[in-house]
């Protein structure tokens, strides 16, 4: 799939902030509205922009301890552990991972108490071997942007010239 350079641009607004209209993006980006929408509606068939999201301050609802938990699975199980474990609302990201885990996950809780629970219930799973759990003290970055490759950029700047 290749993208072009109004892709890129594109994408970097709606990144910066999802709600901008067609019509303020056309405008920024110096094309029309109907290009905007032409481009977008691509980018989403193509799957490029899986959908649209607000993104909340999980300590405006308590979920202010939060933990990466990894876990070691019995060989052969560990898909279906981590289907489990994505189930759960306090899990939220399941990664499949290398090393002496088999499974990454980022949690949310409102206590200790909770927490304890949690990882109590994970260790009861008959396939789960093992669980390291980690408090994140401070989050110094956290971002869903994706960077783009100065390369593909480039590709794209000369693809349109």
């Amino acid at each position: 799939m290749q993208l072009s350079r109004l892709d890129y641009e594109l994408l970097r607004e709606l990144q910066a902030d999802a709600r901008k209209s067609k019509k303020e993006l056309a405008k920024k980006l110096g094309v029309s509205a109907v290009t905007v929408a032409a481009h977008i509606s691509r980018l989403e068939k193509l799957g490029v922009i899986l959908r649209y999201v607000t993104i909340l301050n999980p300590d405006a609802f308590g979920l202010s301890l939060e933990a990466a938990i990894e876990i070691s699975v019995q060989g052969g199980h560990i898909v279906e552990v981590e289907k489990e474990l994505s189930k759960n609302p306090s899990v939220y990201a399941v990664y499949d991972v290398t090393g002496d885990s088999d499974v990454l996950i980022f949690t949310r809780f409102r206590s200790r108490d909770e927490l304890s629970k949690f990882v109590k219930s994970v260790l009861g799973n008959p396939y789960v071997l093992r669980t390291n759990t980690r408090l994140i003290l401070t989050t110094i970055k956290r971002s869903l942007e994706i960077p783009f490759s100065n390369d593909s950029e480039k590709k794209a700047r000369k693809a349109s010239s």
